[in-house]
């Protein structure tokens, strides 16, 4: 950038000359594409790789103070300025509230404008995630998504995620379109993704398992990281503090050179961690279990990319490590001024994660594409105990390979594809200091290991008769135990000059995963076992929804959502849990999204959820899940260099039928409600330049603490209150020698 900007200057000392830099308010990266047009000399031109644009005028035709310089781009809002007798014009543009011709993958796994994507996606960019100022995934999904729900687990270590009432397990998570596999404690390990890394997040609701397979049934999330500007680097370093909370640094460098781009990226995120409960230990040996456990984790991710002509092939891996850190109570003496001391346990957790990606692409012709992709990944839990190495407990081990060539054609586009999916879970029984006394029993009765796989066919065509257009899918999936399943959907949507009206009807599978086949685990809250003779679950589900296209953006989707053979556990009089299948549970409700500009340079957004789940095996409510969530969010440049942002989030009781925690013999012992809250926060960035900024705010303004924390370990928000965060963000841009 530094010589692309003295090339300007040098030049303007030899031409008459309009020039200036066109550059993002919101990221301070400059806007390549950008169209310039000046009035009076009809001259126009459109900006470079770093958003540079040079005209050369003949000014004696321009009428200073009546002509203007006119600046537009399709994701961008229009702006003009009145020429004067300046030569260099620096723009700050507005994003629009959506990019319509912004390319999205999730929805059909082929490229498509947001308006024409057949299925409804959403789309957070990487602009709205740092502006949540959070530091794991789970965050950034409870700002923004209204019918996401996080609650604190019955252990210290575990999270109950549901997604418009269903749990992680029904909901397939990707990285650049390709299936991760964190399993930890029953839900997804979301912190084995770094957040600083992503590009924009792309969240397809609904049956989705026509595309791909089983543990779409609810969804997915599709995570896209960034990538180089062609013919430039980036170095970003980042600081943040949220106390007690969390503690964060990041560093990464990213580099195009052509035919090469790369990137590499560092982020380590600490806690002392925190407890809400008004407990006293006064018993040696007691564990100090808190609602946030003391941890720290490290994550690492490389990335290479080779583009040539009409081949790419990228290579990426990353690597995860967290170290959790529990305590007890110990008498560490034995005369009569002895006093009891926090110690750290015997055992502790330790998780790690390693995950390889290649993925090839080769365009045969114009319109044929061949894409080629396969991932490796292991995610394996540890115990270290105190003066005695790590050993391993338990480990998950999944490979994917999938192929598939997609065919334009004139009145028509088609998508034909393979994949394998192989699954491996290995548990050992421990004995941490070789006394001959296990610590740790294997997750299965016999054995050490299970494995199993899934194959499946799939076809996806889209096609328009009389305006209509159709999108319809098949899936012929094999799994090993279960033999063949079929699985179909279909799309029915609609193009208006303003308004997109769309239908969907579609089908959802999901395999039961090895743990919920061969658990048998005893541990202090009873003993959990699986179920050999699980079905696997099957959903149907249908939608309509309508989007504007209009000078604001919103959508309405009501959908209803049935499950067949949904899998849970039942707990015994001896709290014993056991994995069955329940026969039916109905899920109904709508989702709304409002999105617009302000006058000035404001930003509302908002979304509701509205969620009926329905149990017909207990005859109520499905356990954990609530009617109402409500996010709102309003953003205001007070100053080019000074963003402050409101945001509010709603979340209505949510009701048990059968004991989760506490249970005895009398029913006041036992929690069937979490309560209702309200969260808000509130942020401030100012940016020193167009490389350094910092961000102070509040989470929690209202220091909102859920009425269980003083007692339970089971809470519906896991906040330890009000709390003063920081951020600082230095981005070093530029181009790359050519």
């Amino acid at each position: 950038m530094k010589n692309a900007f003295i090339s300007l200057i040098l030049i303007s000392g030899l031409l008459p000359q309009i020039q200036g830099q066109i550059i993002d308010i919101d990221s301070r990266d400059p806007i390549q594409g950008v169209n310039v047009y000046v009035e009076g000399v009809d001259a126009g031109t459109q900006t470079d790789e770093n958003g540079f644009f040079y005209i050369q005028s003949n000014f004696a035709l321009i009428k200073p103070g009546l002509d203007k310089i006119k600046i537009s781009h399709i994701a961008y809002l229009d702006e003009e300025r009145v020429i004067d007798d300046s030569r260099f014009y620096l723009f700050f543009l507005q994003p629009s509230v959506i990019d319509f011709e912004e390319l999205i993958v999730t929805g059909t796994r082929t490229l498509k404008t947001f308006k024409d994507s057949p299925i409804l996606t959403r789309v957070i960019s990487a602009q709205e995630i740092k502006n949540s100022q959070s530091r794991d995934l789970y965050d950034i999904m409870n700002e923004i998504f209204p019918g996401y729900q996080r609650l604190k687990g019955q252990h210290s270590m575990s999270n109950e995620i549901r997604f418009n009432g269903l749990g992680t397990k029904s909901i397939l998570f990707m990285v650049d379109g390709q299936k991760i596999n964190a399993e930890y404690g029953g839900n997804m390990d979301l912190s084995v993704i770094d957040i600083n890394n992503i590009d924009k997040i792309e969240y397809v609701d609904g049956a989705i398992s026509t595309l791909y397979g089983s543990g779409a049934m609810g969804g997915a999330i599709n995570v896209i990281t960034k990538k180089a500007n062609e013919r430039s680097y980036n170095l970003n370093i980042s600081l943040f503090s949220d106390a007690p909370s969390i503690k964060s640094g990041h560093i990464s460098y990213s580099k195009d050179w052509g035919i090469v781009d790369a990137g590499i990226s560092a982020t380590l995120n600490e806690s002392d961690g925190f407890d809400l409960k008004e407990i006293e230990y006064v018993n040696d040996n007691d564990r100090v279990q808190k609602h946030q456990e003391e941890f720290s984790n490290l994550i690492l991710s490389s990335k290479l990319n080779f583009n040539l002509n009409d081949i790419s092939l990228r290579i990426s891996h990353d690597n995860y490590s967290s170290a959790i850190n529990t305590y007890k109570m110990d008498d560490l003496g034995d005369g009569p001024f002895a006093d009891l001391s926090i110690v750290p346990e015997f055992e502790l957790p330790r998780n790690y994660s390693a995950r390889t990606a290649f993925k090839l692409k080769s365009k045969i012709n114009l319109n044929t594409l061949i894409d080629y992709s396969f991932s490796i990944e292991d995610y394996e839990k540890k115990y270290k105990y105190t003066g005695f190495q790590e050993q391993l407990w338990s480990g998950s081990y999944s490979k994917n390979h999938t192929l598939i060539i997609s065919k334009l054609y004139s009145d028509m586009s088609f998508l034909f594809g393979v994949d394998n999916v192989r699954d491996e879970y290995k548990s050992f029984s421990i004995d941490g200091n070789n006394n001959g006394e296990y610590d740790e029993l294997s997750i299965f009765e016999d054995g050490s290991s299970r494995k199993t796989n899934q194959r499946s066919l799939f076809i996806n065509s889209e096609w328009m008769i009389k305006s209509v257009n159709f999108a319809s899918g098949l899936r012929y999936q094999y799994h090993d135990i279960y033999k063949g399943d079929v699985i179909p959907m279909l799309s029915i949507y609609k193009k208006y000059e303003k308004y997109k009206l769309r239908g969907t009807w579609s089908q959802g599978y999901r395999a039961p995963n090895l743990k919920e086949l061969y658990y048998k685990w005893d541990h202090p809250g009873g003993q959990v076992t699986g179920n050999p003779n699980l079905q696997p679950e099957q959903s149907e589900y249908i939608s309509i929804s309508l989007e504007s296209f209009k000078d604001f953006y919103y959508s309405i989707n009501v959908y209803y959502k049935s499950l067949k053979n949904m899998i849970d556990y039942v707990t015994d009089d001896n709290n014993n849990h056991t994995y069955t299948n329940f026969e039916k549970v109905s899920l109904k409700g709508f989702n709304i999204f409002y999105k617009r500009k302000l006058s000035g340079r404001g930003e509302l957004s908002f979304s509701y959820n509205y969620l009926d789940a329905y149990d017909h095996i207990l005859n109520a409510r499905l356990n954990g899940s609530n009617l109402h969530n409500l996010n709102t969010k309003l953003t205001y440049f007070i100053l080019d260099n000074l963003k402050a942002q409101v945001s509010l989030k709603y979340s209505s009781p949510k009701k048990y039928t059968n004991c989760v925690q506490s249970c005895g013999d009398d029913p006041s012992d036992d929690i069937f409600e979490l309560s209702s809250f309200y969260l808000a926060d509130f942020s401030a960035r100012y940016d020193f330049s167009k490389n350094i900024s910092t961000t102070i705010g509040v989470n929690n303004l209202f220091d909102y603490r859920d009425s269980n924390a003083s007692s339970e370990q089971f809470l519906t928000l896991l906040s330890p209150g009000r709390t003063l965060f920081f951020s600082f963000d230095y981005n070093l841009r530029g181009a790359s020698e050519k």
